[in-house]
């Protein structure tokens, strides 16, 4: 065939060469693409678990009831917890080695190494990131004094203590202090009379009564005893663990 039909039926065969050529390029390129993509996606997936199992261990490391750093369970001691460092939480957790983490109790971050986004922030994290997230007890000890007058009154009620208290007896002219007792049991006895400083262990009933006994009267001032204990005060917190590459 000639002439003009010929042409356009040319012109036509080599308008669908070029086009099922660009097709084809495109096929390709969505082809590798998508290789490429399925590859990130293996990659991060590869990635993920290590740093999933890391800030699983780390956070149940935090909250173990026989940390150093705890009191029990999920009940976090406050100066030990703010003292945590990167190589202390390396040692007890191996696979937070050489890994980008951070730590937040509340607002405040705790440790952290590398570069990651805050963990207390609403924005979610990288995918290469693992969250974890839990509500603890944080303690905090606040020291108390009481100084007892003996001349006028033997016991006290400790409202909250951690275990251990401090009597400082002081004896006075014709009347001494024999003995004392916590929760009903005898902590601290001497026939011949107390005085001077004792650190002693006390039950851990809360609130726990404290009894002194005396022997005989005050000449002119009586006998005293200043009680010192530590108090536990305590709110709930989250504590937030972040684990990257």
């Amino acid at each position: 065939m000639t002439g003009p039909r010929a042409v356009v039926a040319a012109d036509r065969a080599q308008a669908n060469l070029i086009g099922f050529a660009v097709a084809a390029i495109v096929v390709t390129t969505v082809a590798v693409g998508g290789v490429a993509i399925a590859n990130d996606a293996v990659a991060d997936a590869d990635r993920r678990p290590f740093a999933t199992h890391a800030a699983e261990r780390l956070s149940a490391h935090l909250v173990a009831g026989d940390a150093p750093h705890t009191r029990g369970p999920s009940v976090l001691r406050a100066r030990a917890t703010a003292n945590l460092t990167p190589a202390a939480l390396d040692a007890a957790v191996p696979s937070l080695r050489n890994r980008s983490f951070r730590v937040a109790l509340g607002t405040e971050t705790l440790a952290a190494r590398g570069r990651l986004s805050d963990p207390v922030a609403s924005r979610p994290a990288d995918r290469r990131t693992a969250r974890i997230s839990r509500r603890v007890r944080t303690e905090r000890a606040v020291h108390r004094t009481n100084r007892i007058d003996l001349a006028d009154r033997h016991e006290t009620v400790l409202a909250d203590h951690t275990g251990q208290m401090t009597v400082t007896v002081d004896s006075a002219h014709g009347q001494s202090v024999v003995t004392l007792r916590a929760g009903g049991r005898t902590v601290l006895h001497d026939p011949g009379g107390l005085d001077g400083r004792y650190v002693t262990s006390v039950p851990q009933t809360r609130p726990l009564d404290i009894a002194f006994t005396t022997r005989g009267r005050p000449v002119t001032d009586g006998a005293t005893a200043t009680v010192t204990w530590t108090e536990p005060t305590a709110r709930t917190e989250s504590l937030v663990v972040v684990v990257g590459d």
